[in-house]
């Protein structure tokens, strides 16, 4: 492979090339553990906390293990108990080389996707963006 191909993988692919749009791992506000714990387990390991179409926090696997350690009655604590209230998130615009730079940084292996106005519109999972020649 021509050595430009990759760099241009790397620098043209942006987050909407390679986001997953539908199903999206949402459970909503009011949501409980155990809706949570069935979203987690879906192929993208990530459950975003949505009220309408705007995104109040995520939850991850760690998120999940640490409850279960501490709590007897994980599956009944609210969502919105355990969620990250400010999670990173990616822009669907942006640059997928910036948003596995990001992941990398934090420890993260999905993200969501907003768009300009703050709409939840998809997920990024890191294996997607790597798969795509973004890194």
């Amino acid at each position: 492979m021509h050595p430009g191909g990759a760099l241009g993988r790397k620098l043209l692919t942006k987050v909407r090339d390679v986001m997953v749009t539908s199903p999206l791992p949402t459970i909503g506000i009011n949501a409980t553990m155990r809706e949570a714990t069935v979203c987690l387990a879906g192929k993208r390991g990530i459950a975003i906390v949505v009220e309408g179409e705007v995104m109040r926090g995520v939850i991850t696997a760690g998120d999940l293990a640490r409850l279960l350690e501490r709590e007897p009655d994980a599956l009944s604590v609210p969502a919105v108990n355990v969620m990250t209230g400010s999670p990173q998130a990616a822009r669907e615009s942006e640059l997928g080389s910036a948003v596995v730079h990001r992941m990398e940084t934090h420890g993260i292996m999905a993200m969501p996707v907003l768009d300009d106005s703050d709409v939840l519109v998809g997920v990024v999972h890191l294996h997607d963006l790597m798969r795509a020649g973004a890194v």
